[in-house]
């Protein structure tokens, strides 16, 4: 019995001691970003399977075995923790996102790939504090974030689309813009305008064939791919960002002339200042028009989102506000947006989404042209004041007062000295009421959206169908008075237009997905039908007695009415199938076929394939356990793919190419009106798609442990069958007529590299440096290779087509010496003048100058394109920047030929006294205006400071930052350029691409803003 009960003892302060050795621990787990509870985390003692998982509020409670146990912490998409126990009882968590988890998954055409098994050439730009960059538009702020793409800011108006390139232009008649994919839905590009930054999870770009392909026939320029963000299970979680800044343009010290440097000059050279000269200093102005019509303004944005959700249902939700004041007089664009995302889960096997974003825009725009407003001379005023209004002449002008806007020749036919002097060299109106006298106003509604249900048939096999589309209603209004023009109410003007267009696309996708041991399969397969129809109507009337009644039915005569209806049809079916066998031997091959209503019925349809390979080479035995290399992967890549974006004059030509269309004419019939119709163009059933053939090997690597990781990429893509206007008989009546006929070729290299480097626990520095480089060359252009092209016909400047060059080059005389001013009749008036002649070379020796001379002056593509960023974080100190340059382009830039006045007779060269006239030109036929069009910025400049939990206390706001940033505040241009942005290019063909007329200005930004998580 004693026996008993002394085991029993034993045995109960066995049980005591082991109860007492146990401790319990508490706490709590937040996300490291945004500091929000994270519901389900797997909390474990190591090497046992005692365990538990947080709450709905990221809490916790364990018990261990001791103060010598280890708790891991491991959550899906981030770091896995581990911590001694000790003596604690309560332990809090704040766990990072797992970078290298959340970056081996890359969103591709519809679906998403491993990054480790992608063997194309595919770039990922992953959102963070890009919305701190204040641009009006998403695009604006991609500029030097991916390789092989280049975005120009060609015009720099409010709101204004830059123009995006991928890999060169590959079109001659037809689009060279990439196609735009957001959430998996294909949308115009004018999306991009409506998209809030704050909104966007990450871009994906597919920049060769072998990705691109899976989108056939517009895939050819590359795709641009963008993924929102979306609700997390937990909490619902509110962001605010606002930021405000101020806006003033990059000016032109070329452009920038004052009469006090003209008179020094004069009096250098002559001795004295005329009276010309007198005259202007007496008005009293001296001024650069840049300090006018570049006024500067402000920019501010603002976006509210709440996500959250369960593990059932996830939803996001953002509205945002932006209002950009642009840079030039009246420009202004305001812009309102609302996101809606909501995906939920219905059962095990289906779920359904939706996804809504309205917007409205309101932009008035600069409505007039830099080129035609600083050209005029530098002492006028704005308007007459009590000085300026007593030089004006009453006996041509008895009306005018002070307060009125003043002419050039106001100031004509003044007694100075006894003598009459005129200083005028235009009879145009006042430029500044030329700008403030019009009304030019677009205003958009646009909704886009879509919703998907998705159906689990078996493990790895699903099935998706979406419906999406847009809305958009556009109207424009232009309205120029009586005072924006010399001519008065004679040239009042008045245009409406209205456009409703609806864009709808289903597409139904099979997606299959399995591992069977060392082999990983996926493949899609599905059907797409997408449909557009737009209708139009436009109106234009004139002769308005005045301008407070500005509305149609004022017009003294309506010009012109039109309107209009167009529709077009795309029906593809695809499948791609993507293999890995152990992970390191990788294959992958898509097949489109597309069908469009722009060809007749045996061109409709265009095949489009693809194959790619890749070769893991670091899972290897011979480079296991290297200790340099941790990542080294080879590909390549072959793809088809196809362009039917067409640029013709008209929607219809553009919509269907290949008929015979016609248009309504009015001719005399028996001495009376009759009306009939003409053929518009000249039809060709036979009309197909452009093809682009491209093949793409390449490199990814990482070494040091993720010290150095990056990729290079070579690429050759042909595109043939180009539709061009080939030279026809005019016994047809037509000139040119549409055909498949030319080629063009790109190639290239493209280098990314990225180091990430941990100088101590606190600071690290993260680097990226891309460039890219680029060849166009047009190697078949039919019948009309040689072909000598201008813009205008008033200043007829060249450009030649010709094979072996790129597709757009310039073309004329090679400038020798500019004529002495001796030479020179009024050298010094207008301020700012130059004369419009220049000695040129005789390049054959012949003795005379004439076509034979004539030489290629350039082209304005760039060689070179790069950027070069830097992030440094220490501590809750974040700083950034990033420099950005272009070399190798070139732009004939007309404005030189405008600001400089030098198609002003007054100032020609005196045919009596100048030498050798017969090696005399026009600056505007040679390459005086051709200009570099390199640059270099620094683009982004950024430093902030985040407030964390132990700062902000028991407040609502879990987080928040607050920073300071600029845009473009340094911006190098080319010695010989003269202009106020090399990137800036007017709207022409590709054959004539390159032409500046001065351009809009490149800005800088510097503004504040925050961000706030509560």
């Amino acid at each position: 019995m004693k026996r008993k009960i002394l085991m029993l003892m034993v045995l109960l302060t066995g049980f005591s001691s082991y109860l007492f050795a146990q401790q319990t621990i508490t706490g709590n787990v937040v996300d490291k970003e945004d500091n929000s509870p994270l519901i389900g985390v797997s909390v474990y003692e190591k090497g046992t399977t005692n365990g538990t998982v947080t709450d709905f509020d990221g809490n916790y409670t364990l018990s261990v075995s001791g103060s010598e146990s280890i708790l891991v912490y491991s959550f899906v998409g981030y770091q896995t923790i581990e911590k001694l126990a000790g003596a604690l009882t309560t332990i809090d968590i704040v766990m990072g996102a797992d970078t290298e988890s959340l970056e081996e998954v890359v969103v591709v055409g519809y679906g998403t790939q491993k990054k480790s098994h992608l063997t194309g050439a595919i770039s990922k730009v992953v959102n963070e504090n890009m919305e701190q960059v204040a641009v009006a538009r998403v695009d604006d702020a991609l500029v030097g974030k991916i390789s092989g793409v280049n975005i120009q800011a060609t015009d720099g108006g409010a709101g204004t689309a830059p123009t995006i390139r991928i890999r060169g232009t590959g079109s001659i008649s037809g689009s060279s813009s990439p196609l735009i994919v957001v959430d998996g839905i294909v949308v115009d590009s004018d999306y991009l305008g409506n998209l809030d930054m704050n909104d966007v999870a990450s871009f994906e770009v597919l920049k060769d064939a072998a990705s691109a392909a899976i989108y056939g026939s517009r895939g050819a320029n590359g795709v641009i791919m963008i993924t929102s963000k979306q609700g997390k299970a937990g909490k619902t979680k509110f962001n605010y960002n606002s930021y405000f800044g101020f806006k003033e343009a990059h000016k032109s010290d070329a452009y920038d002339f004052s009469i006090a440097e003209t008179a020094a000059a004069e009096k250098a050279a002559l001795g004295a200042i005329s009276d010309k000269t007198r005259y202007k200093q007496m008005i009293g102005v001296d001024r650069s028009w840049q300090d006018v019509i570049f006024d500067g303004g402000t920019i501010q944005n603002h976006s509210l989102s709440a996500r959250g959700g369960n593990e059932n249902t996830k939803f996001s939700t953002a509205l945002n506000y932006s209002h950009d004041e642009g840079v030039l007089l009246t420009d202004d664009y305001k812009k309102y947006s609302l996101k809606l995302k909501l995906d939920t889960k219905i059962s095990d096997k289906f779920s359904m989404g939706v996804n809504l974003s309205p917007s409205y825009s309101n932009r008035r725009r600069f409505d007039g042209s830099t080129h035609d407003i600083l050209r005029q001379t530098v002492w006028l005023p704005v308007y007459h004041d009590e000085n300026t209004i007593q030089y004006v002449d009453r006996n041509t002008y008895p009306d005018v007062q002070v307060g009125d806007y003043a002419f050039q020749r106001h100031f004509d036919n003044y007694i100075l000295d006894g003598n009459e002097v005129d200083i005028s060299n235009t009879s145009n109106a006042n430029p500044a009421a030329k700008v403030l006298e019009r009304d030019y106003t677009y205003k958009k509604f646009k909704m886009y959206g879509s919703v998907y249900a998705k159906y689990k048939i078996i493990k790895g096999l699903n099935f998706k169908t979406t419906i999406g589309g847009s809305f958009q209603n556009t109207d424009v209004r232009r309205w120029q008075g009586p005072l924006a023009h010399r001519n008065g109410a004679d040239n009042t003007q008045l245009y409406e237009s209205n456009q409703n267009s609806i864009h709808l696309v289903n597409d139904n996708f099979f997606n299959y997905s399995k591992r069977m041991g060392d082999h990983d399969i996926s493949a899609i397969l599905g059907v797409s039908v997408e449909t557009w129809e737009t209708e139009f109507s436009k109106m234009s009337g004139t002769d308005y007695d005045f301008d407070y009644i500005q509305n149609m039915s004022a017009a003294g005569t309506i010009s012109s009415a039109e309107s209009g209806k167009y529709e077009e049809r795309l029906l593809s079916f695809t499948s791609r199938v993507n293999y890995a066998y152990k992970d390191k031997y990788l294959a992958s091959a898509s097949f489109r076929r597309d069908g469009s209503s722009r060809f007749g019925a045996d061109t409709k349809y265009g095949n489009f394939t693809a194959f790619s390979l890749g070769w893991r080479l670091t899972e290897e035995d011979f480079l296991e356990d290297n200790g340099v290399i941790d990542n080294l992967k080879l590909r390549f890549s072959y793809g088809v793919t196809g362009n039917n974006a067409i640029d013709a004059s008209t929607v219809y030509e553009e919509t269907y190419p290949y008929l015979a269309l016609l248009e309504t004419s009015t001719a005399i019939v028996n001495g009376a009106a009759a009306t009939g119709f003409n053929a518009l163009n000249i039809s060709n059933p036979d009309l197909g798609w452009e093809k682009s053939v491209e093949f793409n090997p390449g490199v990814d690597f990482m070494l040091f442990n993720g010290l150095l990781s990056g990729s290079f990429d070579y690429y050759k893509r042909t595109s043939d069958n180009l539709i061009l206007e080939n030279p026809v008989s005019s016994t047809t009546g037509f000139n040119a007529a549409l055909i498949n006929r030319g080629e063009v070729e790109n190639s290239g290299i493209e280098i990314e590299l990225r180091s990430r480097v941990n100088i101590t626990e606190d600071f690290t520095w993260t680097g990226t440096l891309l460039a890219s480089k680029n060849k166009n060359k047009l190697n078949d252009f039919a019948e009309s290779n040689g072909q000598i092209q201008s813009v205008d016909s008033k200043r007829a400047a060249e450009w030649i087509n010709q094979e072996g060059l790129p597709i757009s080059s310039f073309y004329g005389w090679v400038v020798d010496k500019d004529i002495p001013l001796e030479y020179i009749n009024n050298p010094y008036h207008p301020v700012g003048g130059e004369a419009q002649d220049v000695y040129v070379k005789d390049l054959n020796g012949d003795g005379i100058i004439d076509d034979e001379d004539k030489a290629v002056l350039g082209n304005p593509y760039p060689e070179l394109i790069w950027s070069f960023s830097n992030d440094f974080k220490y501590k809750n100190f974040d700083f950034s920047f990033m420099f950005q340059g272009s070399h190798g382009a070139e732009v004939r830039n007309m404005g030189d030929q405008y600001i400089f006045n030098q198609f002003n007779s007054s100032q020609d060269f005196d045919p009596a006294t100048t030498p050798n006239q017969q090696f005399i030109k026009q600056k505007i036929f040679t390459d005086d205006i051709v200009q570099d069009a390199s640059y270099i910025a620094l683009r982004n400049i950024n430093i902030g400071y985040s407030f964390g939990k132990e700062l902000l206390g028991k407040t609502f706001i879990e987080k928040a930052r607050v920073y300071v940033s600029a845009q473009n505040l340094f911006y190098l241009t080319a010695d010989d350029y003269t202009g106020f942005n090399p990137e800036s290019v007017d709207s022409t063909s590709p054959t004539t691409y390159g032409y500046q007329r001065a351009g809009s200005p490149i800005y800088r930004t510097i503004s504040v803003g925050f961000n706030l998580d509560f």
